[in-house]
């Protein structure tokens, strides 16, 4: 499993100009409280289903083109006359461009909720643990 099993989903966003996509999460039992951020930089675009208050992380992990690919077939073939992901002529240029620009596809399962996929180049995990009781306002700053 991850460094993010069984996080809580607390809020996504995306900084198009920063190329990052950040997911602040929340890992929290009875002697822990660890917020944590995952951040994507090298953001090209993402797809999530399930958005919802309460998603659960199960696991992130890199997905190879090919799997992608056969799972998300409907998905490209969808939106390729809209420019998205990128604008291709077939998948061969499409993975093609993937792999000589170091973007890496990211999957997000969940045991509850939001799940998905990020394309980006990198991901980073940052935690942020505390004791109970200490002040945890400014954690994700």
């Amino acid at each position: 499993m991850s460094m993010v099993h069984d996080n809580i989903i607390k809020s996504y966003s995306v900084d198009f100009e920063a190329e990052a996509l950040t997911l602040k999460t929340l890992y929290q039992t009875d002697k822990i409280f660890e917020k944590t951020n995952i951040v994507f930089t090298g953001y090209l675009v993402h797809d999530f289903e399930h958005a919802m208050k309460g998603s659960i992380i199960n696991d992130i992990f890199e997905c190879p083109p090919n799997m992608f690919l056969e799972r998300e077939s409907d998905l490209l073939r969808k939106n390729k006359s809209f420019g998205w992901p990128i604008f291709y002529k077939n998948e061969n240029e499409l993975v093609n461009f993937l792999q000589d620009h170091g973007y890496k596809i990211f999957e997000v399962f969940s045991s509850l909720g939001l799940s998905g996929f990020i394309l980006a180049k990198h991901m980073e995990i940052n935690h942020h643990g505390l004791q109970p009781g200490q002040s945890h306002e400014h954690a994700w700053e």
